[in-house]
């Protein structure tokens, strides 16, 4: 059994002792030190004794992480093989070097980590010693070397010095790192010293040799690169849907989360990690190619799509991404037009035949693994547990929903009706073995087994998140809403039912807005725990979990600026990081299908576009964010067939304008916040349905005004 199996949604490998994170501020040049640390080195004062760089190293079943189980990682687009970054300003360079890079002037006193700017690929880590206040800056950059393509490294320890004496600080740079410039070891009185570094870390795949010091130094300074660094990423993120929101901790992780999608991924290959899970699987590649064409990015679509059917055709350890392939095949034709691209693919397959599945042929998959009691989907491992898996029933739902979508853009009406009657009978199947063990076991929630109570199998540990797999892994509920899927059953009529269900257990074990974890040591969360929300949208009173759940893990379960294990445990107090980050972790951290699937229920809960044309504006919007005087933005939001729009909401008092910009939709607005419910008076513009808060607009229409019986 190699090292990637058994190792999602409820199993993954062990990779950590203790783990850390937060989003506390550096500390500033010239800010006071921590009142609990010396300020009072004096001049000429010797230097402690070389300490050793803080750790950052493969640890169990290969995962690279610090002493914390802290892991972040820094590189650049594409990359062979991302850096690992550690706490302490420590870095772990895999591409055949597999070292640690760090530095002695360390010391695990009381630290803050973070992304510069808030979200760039540049991480800071800062802390006091000697009376300085030291920060230890680390990104990458490409530079280009006599035609050949690398990633660098670049690297700052900045010392400043607030005393009214000068202090005598050495960074202890390891062997290895190419010094950039020559700076004293003594810093006066109120000044700042800079200490710079570079080494090259990877070769986008390829075997030329490395660069020379020479040429290292030759390439420029840390700031010319920072500089570069910084354009290039700003660039990447203006192709995508652009947020402005009260909580500007989930900008920040929505930005950072699509950047470090890019760096985990090698080439064409959309790895879920740099770190353990260094690799592509099915149902990852799938949500988050979904993700990416939700926010707009479009950027090598065509390698990406194809790429991914290699993965899904060849891949047996988890069949659900075989039957969802058609998913983001159909999220990229809405939202791009390129029918031409779909129907090249749609029944062709790939140059090595079945191993490259055409989207017909993953679609046809589906029938042919209905092997279960009455016609259901047969058994899998795809919670990393064998059995009749409920999720498993909606994603085939959801991936024949998205195929008959697909089959009617491109004209097939043959494979548009053979889908139809496909779904229409798998629904009718689920429908009737889960109404079957609802009634024979007197639940009041949907278990996570067809044919089990909750009780019976994994899910009986409330802490085990798997209890609400189907609100995120599922999809249906609301993913298939969205391309026209008839609803009906207890996977809609159960929503609230099972959300209240599952709370209602972990009170008292775990803190609200988390769904739990995985085994043996990590219920406390997980990656997944926003996109546990995905359903939430379709609900009557959960219709903002997936935003709740996204703040509790940057409030509690970051390991790495942004970054969290697959799965995680309770925070650890002894953790030098400033803030609440768990003590272990399992899996990859930062994790890519997680960050996608945070970063699509926090889009979706924004806006959302149907297939039939409708825009969704304000589903999943906190009521605390509708409170007068608050505001949010959207821009930059694909639509359909390339177009794109924007979008203001501010609230006064208790009226909630929406004002919109850019391309017009391509059907009617659907406004409808949940606070709207049951607490409309009047409207300036539109259609209002006061029981399900919905304010209905025309295309035409740009600004309304909704007046509120009650401010929220």
């Amino acid at each position: 059994m190699g090292l990637w199996a058994h190792r999602r949604r409820g199993g993954g490998w062990f990779v950590g002792v203790v783990a850390a994170s937060t989003l506390a501020s550096a500390c500033s040049p010239g800010a006071p030190a921590r009142a609990n640390h010396s300020t009072t080195a004096v001049t000429a004062q010797p230097m402690a004794r070389a300490g050793q760089p803080y750790t950052c190293a493969p640890g169990s079943n290969e995962a690279i992480q610090g002493t914390f189980a802290d892991a972040a990682a820094i590189g650049w687009a594409g990359n062979g093989e991302g850096v690992v970054a550690c706490l302490g300003g420590s870095f772990y360079v895999q591409s055949g070097v597999n070292r640690t890079y760090g530095y002695g002037v360390y010391d695990d006193s009381a630290t803050t980590w973070r992304n510069l700017d808030g979200y760039l690929p540049a991480l800071v880590t800062s802390f006091h010693r000697f009376g300085a206040a030291i920060s230890i800056t680390n990104f990458g950059d490409e530079l280009s070397v006599d035609g050949n393509d690398y990633v660098a490294i670049y690297s700052r320890v900045s010392v400043h010095n607030p005393t009214d004496h000068s202090v005598r600080v050495d960074p202890q740079a390891p062997a290895g790192l190419v010094t950039l410039n020559s700076a004293p070891l003594v810093v006066n009185a109120g000044a700042t010293v800079d200490h710079d570094y570079v080494v090259a870390v990877d070769r986008f795949g390829q075997n030329y040799p490395w660069p020379s010091v020479a040429a290292l130094r030759a390439a420029g300074g840390f700031d010319q690169h920072l500089v570069h660094m910084r354009a290039f990423w700003n660039g990447q993120l203006a192709t995508i849907t652009q947020l402005q929101l009260p909580d500007a901790h989930l900008v920040d992780a929505y930005r950072s989360g699509f950047i470090y999608t890019q760096i985990a991924r090698s080439g064409e290959h959309l790895n879920t990690g740099v770190n353990n899970y260094q690799s592509e699987f099915s149902h990852d590649v799938v949500g988050i190619l979904a993700n990416l064409f939700t926010q707009g990015d479009f950027d090598d679509a065509h390698a990406l799509l194809t790429d991914a059917r290699s993965v899904v055709g060849s891949q047996l350890q988890y069949e659900d991404g075989l039957w969802t392939y058609a998913w983001p095949w159909a999220v990229y034709l809405l939202k791009t037009g390129d029918i031409a691209f779909v129907r090249a693919n749609f029944s062709t397959e790939g140059p090595s035949g079945a191993s490259e599945p055409s989207i017909e042929d993953t679609a046809h998959a589906i029938a042919a693994d209905r092997t279960g009691p009455g016609g259901i989907m047969g058994e899998t491992d795809d919670i990393d547990t064998n059995g009749l898996w409920t999720i498993d029933d909606y994603e085939a739902l959801m991936g024949l929903t998205a195929y008959r979508y697909l089959a009617q853009r491109v004209g097939d009406l043959a494979e548009a009706t053979w889908a139809t009657q496909q779904y229409d009978s798998l629904l009718a199947a689920t429908n009737t073995t889960l109404d079957a063990t609802i009634t024979r076991y007197r639940l009041d929630y949907l278990p996570c087994s067809m044919v089990k109570p909750n009780s019976a199998d994994r899910c009986a540990n409330p802490e085990d998140a798997n209890w609400a797999a189907p609100f995120l892994f599922g999809r249906w509920a609301w993913d298939g809403s969205l391309f026209g899927a008839a609803l009906s059953g207890p996977g809609i009529d159960l929503i609230d039912a099972t959300y209240a269900y599952g709370f209602a257990r972990l009170a008292g074990k775990l803190p609200a807005d988390t769904i739990g974890g995985y085994p043996v040591a990590y219920y406390y969360s997980s990656g997944y725990n926003a996109g546990y929300g995905s359903w939430g949208l379709a609900s009557q009173h959960y219709r903002d979990q997936g935003i709740l759940g996204y703040e509790f893990m940057i409030d509690h379960s970051q390991s790495g600026p942004y970054s969290w294990w697959e799965s995680s445990s309770a925070p650890e107090p002894g953790s030098p990081w400033v803030g609440s980050h768990p003590g272990g972790g399992q899996g990859s951290s930062p994790h890519g299908w997680g960050i996608a699937n945070a970063n699509k229920v926090l889009l979706d809960s924004l806006a959302a576009q149907r297939s039939d044309g409708a825009l969704i504006v304000g589903r999943g919007v906190p009521d605390a964010w509708v409170r007068s005087g608050q505001s949010l933005a959207v821009s930059n939001f694909p639509t359909t067939d390339g177009q794109r729009l924007g979008f203001t909401l501010s609230t006064h008092g208790a009226s909630v304008t929406l004002s919109l910009d850019g391309d017009a939709p391509s059907g009617p607005v659907l406004f409808e916040l949940p606070a709207f419910v049951g607490n409309i008076v009047s409207t300036t513009a539109g259609t209002v349905d006061d029981a399900t808060g919905t304010v209905t607009l025309q295309p035409s229409v740009t600004t309304v005004t909704v007046h509120l019986a009650h401010a929220v």
